[in-house]
């Protein structure tokens, strides 16, 4: 004995349960963990994968709009052009060339409208809505020049028509602003 203390009893038969029991739980506890580990590691590799996912498609969400708002731009570039053009043939008083000019401006608007489509499909909400109000404003455009077109053509009275039409030109100044900031806001925030 030492200083007081009993010496423990060793029985083999005793060390060799515990042997194999500590053995047993030690092969149940390191198989736990093992499963613990790959569960959190499939975990782990899911939400990664799945938020990478989320970044590629707004990547290619962002590049789909970029398109969208430059056809857009273009497409309205093309009408205005085309509308300008008519409009000078208008204020000469030229009949000649009217029909010409009506067909060029028909089909700016056509491209005009189907580019509108695409930025309708690949928003947001408030980017559409402003390409929305510039569509309407154009269609007036083409209703006013048709309507100095035909009063022209009639030999009436067209003085009235050219402030008509420039009340509407100005309408589609701010229309054209309030799509461009719209625009900037969505290429300028992260991707959703």
């Amino acid at each position: 004995m030492i200083h007081g203390l009993v010496e423990p009893v060793v029985d083999p038969e005793i060390d060799r349960q515990y042997d194999s029991v500590d053995t047993g739980l030690a092969a149940v506890l390191g198989a736990g963990v093992g499963i613990i580990g790959t569960l959190g590691t499939a975990c782990l590799t899911y939400l990664t994968t799945r938020q990478q996912g989320r970044v590629e498609h707004g990547q290619w969400l962002r590049e789909q709009r970029q398109r969208a708002y430059e056809d857009f731009l273009i497409a309205y570039d093309r009408f205005a052009g085309a509308a300008t053009a008519l409009e000078d043939e208008l204020k000469e008083g030229q009949a000649e060339g009217l029909q010409d000019l009506t067909v060029s401006l028909k089909e700016s608007l056509d491209t005009f409208i189907t580019a509108r489509s695409r930025v309708a499909v690949n928003g947001p909400d408030f980017a559409s809505k402003s390409a929305g109000k510039m569509a309407t404003l154009l269609r007036e455009v083409v209703s006013s020049l048709k309507a100095w077109r035909d009063d022209l053509l009639s030999e009436a009275d067209v003085s009235e028509k050219s402030a008509q039409l420039h009340e509407i030109q100005s309408r589609i100044q701010y229309a054209y602003r309030d799509f461009i900031r719209d625009v900037r806001s969505v290429l300028e925030s992260p991707p959703p």
